[in-house]
Order: C-alpha cells, then structure tokens, then sequence
C-alpha cells in the first residue's frame, strides 16, 4: 500500500479534474447522451431440438386410418411425419424449412348425379414396402416489436415442396398437389395458432416492473447510488450467424452518481419502444455528485488505521475529515496516533492533467490550523523537504490505478448470470472529463466504455 498522508486522492482519482493553467471551474459541462449497446446471442440448437420435441409427431388428414371425401368421385387419406428443421433469419424475417416425408393413397369411382355408380379404384404411395416420399415445408414469420414492448407475428406457410411425386398409376392421377395443400392448410393453422399467443401475450406488467427499476436509483455498494434516467430503448434486427441468433438492445441514458439516497420518482414507463440497427459497446457519460461526509467515510473505510513514517516518526491514521476549503480547494483533517498524536490540517488543489490522467497536488501544503501541531512534533515536520514528499506521494496515475484492476473489472464481465446465460466482456478505457469541487459537496463528470455481449445457451 502506498504511504500516502492523502489517500483521499484515490478518491478524487475518481471525481476530480481541473486543468492547472485553467480558472476554478464553477458548472460541469453539458452532460453527453450515454449508450448502453449490449448484443444478445441466443444459441439456436437447444431451442431447435425443443421446438421439433414440440411439434406433433404426425400430421394426418381427418379421420386416419380411414378415407377423407374430397367429393362424390375422389377420396384420400395422408400421413406425414416431421423431420429435420432448419432456421434461418435475416433482418427479423424468420424462414423455416422443415423437411418431412409423406404417404397418402386414394380411391376414385363414377358418379351419377350425384351418387357413386361404380366401385372404388385406388392406388397408393408410401405403403407397404414403399418408403414414403419426401417434402419440404417452407414456413415464414415476420417479427414486429411495437412501441409498448407487445410482439406481433405474421407467420405464413410460403410454399410446399414435394420433390418425389405419388402418382396412382391405377387411375392416371398426380394426386402430390393435393396433398401439398393440405399439408399446406394444416401448417397454416399452427401457424395462425402461433400468432395468436403471441399477440396474446401482456407485457404490461413485466414492463412497469422494469420501470420501476430502472427509474429508481441503484445502490452500488459503497460507491453510492446510481440512476441512469434513461432517455430511449431500441430493439436491433434478428439475425441468424452460424448457428446463432444475434441481436442486441440499446439504452440510451444520462446516468447520474451520488451519494443521496432520497428515491422518491416511482415513474411506471419507460420510453417508446424503437427498433433498428444497433452497433456494439458500452459508454457511459456520468455526472457524479458526492457530499464531504460521503467521502470522508469512503476513505475511512480503505485508510483507517493504516500507518506511514515521517522523518522517523510512525503516524498511524484513525480517521480522515475532508471538507470544501473553497476557491476550488479541499481541506483534509488526519487524525493520528503513534509516535505522536494529534490531527493533521492539509489544504490543496485537486489537477489532472487530461492527456496523462494523473492527479497531483502542486499546492500541497500544511493550513494554517497546524501551527498548533508544531508545537508538539516540533517545526522539522514542517520543513520543505517533507511537503515535498507529501506532495509525491499525492500524485495518482489513473491509468495506472484502471491496469492495476483491469483483471478484476473484466472477471466481473465474464460470469454466469444465470446456469443458462452468461457475460463476456472486457473494459476499453475509464477517463475523467470534468470536476467542480463547491463548498458542500465535489461534481465531476467520467466517461467509461466496456465491450460486453449477453449469450443465452438455452431458454
């Protein structure tokens, strides 16, 4: 651990940002519109294997075994047995081929007026030692996403392959088409059936729920509360890539970070749902805004009863007081035991530098409030030699800080959320824009971009 007097910078490494040829700054500048890009990849085998486990194992025409009339002169009867499904997906228009194979036979006999005047002639296909013939399904689907997060469904049977024909020889007659359609008509209606619950469903209250979340502000440890007031939610296209469905969600945000905890909006909306492309990545632009006992007891937390030498002298630190001196400065009050006791009064100047991000102190120095002090560890604590340590030792590097923990931040992206969905992500950069250090309370403005992809493996 670094011996440092100002530890509090590891937290002002986080909200403070001032240009040292610049004027004290009094306002943040206008805060950017953050994004939350997350692509969704769902792997499509298990929910294909399920979806072929749920349809029926056979499709036969009413009445089977028996015949089905299609008129005084004709009548038939099928049976076809689902197989392979294919999926495919561009752009949310969704196209299924199921492949399948079929056996029908049918009777033919003269009518007259109206009545059947001779037996009935049959031939058949697929019976017997025949193997049944093949077909092909073509079932297409058009998703909608509406803008009060309702889903519709415009799902149709496109067409019907019978790539080997049945012809009964006995009466001359390709009977394929016939059965193709109604095949056909019999798909089209599961597929009606499947619009129809979708439409069905109410996605009303799991929707108010995730309002009610998300417009309340988040506790983040002991890093505050979060709120990420969002401004816009889009839903991307569908696509279908090896195997895989992708698509990813968008939040568009301006976050806000602090230390009250008052949650008093309860809003039950969120805005309209939009859908089009979504590119990927995360940026969050944050306005942060922490009160003096806030960080006071942040800092507590990391520094209480860490210890450091001075010039031979062991100072053990016991509690950390940081208050707005005004003027852009921060007054810091230690507390200490050890060699000696007493509390340490320091004032100074938070500055980073935007292009390095290193926060240092220049002008570091003892307040007046610690002439009492050098009545009891003696002037030789206060010489030039020791504020130019103190000085140093007040000098953080953020990049170095973001590396040192880059390991741990990307762990937390790369984790099982539930035994069926995972994260994988990594941190692109974390970078300080803007502070404004007031007399009650420090203002500082961040930017962080993450590179993070949501994968279900099955639903």
């Amino acid at each position: 651990m670094k011996e440092k007097i100002l530890v509090a910078c590891c937290l002002l490494s986080v909200l403070c940002c001032h240009a040292q040829t610049a004027p004290v700054v009094t306002a943040l500048p206008p805060l950017k519109e953050s994004t939350i890009n997350i692509p969704v990849k769902v792997v499509m085998k298990p929910l294909l294997d399920k979806a072929l486990q749920l349809m029926p194992k056979e499709v036969t025409s009413e009445g089977w075994p028996n015949f089905m009339k299609s008129g005084c002169d004709y009548q038939y009867k099928y049976r076809f047995i689902p197989g392979a499904l294919n999926f495919n997906c561009t752009n949310n228009n969704i196209l299924v081929k199921l492949n399948g194979t079929y056996q029908v036979a049918g009777e033919k006999c003269i009518c007259a007026f109206g009545k059947q005047s001779t037996p009935w002639v049959g031939g058949s296909c697929g019976f017997g030692k025949e193997p049944m013939r093949k077909t092909e399904i073509y079932i297409g689907s058009t998703l909608s996403l509406l803008p009060n997060y309702s889903a519709r469904t415009n799902t149709t049977v496109q067409k019907v392959i019978a790539p080997e024909k049945c012809m009964v020889t006995v009466f001359n007659m390709d009977i394929t088409q016939q059965i193709s359609d109604s095949i056909k008509a019999s798909t089209n209606a599961f597929c009606y059936a499947i619009d129809s619950a979708i439409s069905s469903y109410d996605f009303s209250k799991a929707t108010q729920q995730l309002a009610q979340r998300i417009n309340k502000k988040i506790t983040l440890s002991d890093y505050g509360y979060l709120k990420i007031n969002p401004s816009a939610v889009k839903m991307g296209y569908m696509n279908y890539v090896q195997d895989t469905l992708v698509s990813a969600m968008s939040i568009s945000c301006f976050p806000e970070l602090g230390s009250d905890s008052t949650n008093n909006y309860a809003a039950t909306f969120l805005p309209p749902l939009q859908t089009g492309p979504v590119n990927g990545g995360i940026t969050l632009y944050t306005n942060a805004r922490y009160d003096y006992p806030f960080i006071s007891s942040f800092l507590n937390k990391m520094v209480k009863d860490s210890s450091f030498d001075l010039e031979g002298t062991t100072i053990i630190v016991k509690n950390i007081t940081i208050n707005g001196a005004g003027n852009g400065k921060v007054e810091m009050n230690l507390d200490f035991e050890g060699d000696k006791r007493g509390t340490l009064y320091l004032i100074g100047t938070p500055v980073l530098d935007t292009l390095t991000q290193i926060i240092s102190m220049p002008d570091l120095d003892y307040s007046i409030k610690s002439k009492d002090l050098a009545l009891t560890l003696g002037k030789a604590l206060f010489n030039k030699k020791i504020v130019r340590k103190l000085r140093e030792q007040a000098t953080v590097n953020i990049k170095e800080m973001i590396d040192a923990n880059r390991a741990d931040i990307n762990a937390q992206l790369n984790k099982a959320i539930t035994p069926n969905v995972e994260s994988k992500g990594e941190l692109v950069d974390f970078n300080i824009l803007a502070l404004v250090t007031g007399k009650d309370q420090i203002q500082a403005q961040t930017r962080l971009r993450v590179n993070a992809t949501v994968i279900i493996k099955s639903l």
